[in-house]
């Protein structure tokens, strides 16, 4: 075995354990007492976790794409590898974007106009472009998971969009941060929960899907996520309402 494949090796266990921690760490704040000691602590864990992640995601998404270039194995002829690497990738910048965001809008919340950095913005643009490109992608080389691909694009540009109007736009909504803390970090946690769902429920559990239902672990997260964010927000914006 040589130093890139142990390498390549190392960075895959630090993704899948960091992986697990942050997974959990994101249910501990959705049921402990909002702006807690828990809370706080387990939000915090469940950040560091997902910059560890999107490091290690990346870095093993594009280890993934150069070994197979030095293989022989060209984008054409196995396009459905490739996709899978982008995927990973991508799902690593979007999960990124959305807690750092969610982190961010906290953190600046007496002065919203702040949450506008150079980084920042950046970030924004560069979910909107890995969304882009994931739909390049699935549609120039049109494979299996081409489909996925298309279905699960648009939350890079939503999640991007999101930064951009809210830095634009501080002080449009008075409780605007919570909504979007909120909204941010179940989006972060939606990504958490796909890539375990596509790349690791079946190492613990034995299934086996076809046809149409094969998508399931790849949407479900967000067929589940989407609506609760819309839910969450809507009962929060209603509570502040009232008061």
């Amino acid at each position: 075995m040589n130093t890139s494949t142990l390498l390549f090796d190392a960075v895959v266990l630090v993704h899948v354990a960091t992986g697990f921690v942050g997974l959990a760490a994101f249910w501990v704040p959705v049921f402990a007492r909002k702006g807690g000691r828990l809370h706080v602590q387990a939000g915090r864990v469940y950040a560091y976790s997902a910059y560890v992640v999107t490091l290690s995601a990346v870095t093993a998404a594009a280890g993934r794409i150069v070994s197979y270039m030095g293989q022989g194995m060209g984008l054409a002829e196995d396009p459905e590898l490739y996709g899978i690497a982008v995927f990973l990738g991508y799902l690593g910048v979007v999960t990124f974007a959305n807690v750092r965001q969610g982190i961010r809008v906290l953190a600046t919340r007496r002065a919203p106009e702040s949450l506008r950095t150079p980084f920042h913005e950046a970030l924004a643009w560069t979910c909107i472009a890995s969304s882009t490109l994931v739909v390049v992608l699935a549609v120039a080389v049109w494979s299996a998971v081409s489909p996925v691909l298309l279905g699960l694009s648009p939350v890079g540009i939503v999640a991007g969009s999101n930064m951009l109007r809210r830095m634009r736009n501080p002080g449009a909504e008075p409780m605007g941060w919570l909504y979007s803390h909120l909204g941010s970090m179940i989006g972060g946690g939606i990504a958490f929960h796909t890539a375990f769902a596509v790349f690791g429920a079946q190492r613990f559990f034995s299934y086996d899907l076809a046809g149409p239902m094969i998508m399931l672990p790849w949407m479900l997260p967000t067929i589940i996520g989407l609506p609760a964010i819309a839910v969450w927000t809507r009962r929060y914006r209603r509570q502040f309402s009232r008061s």
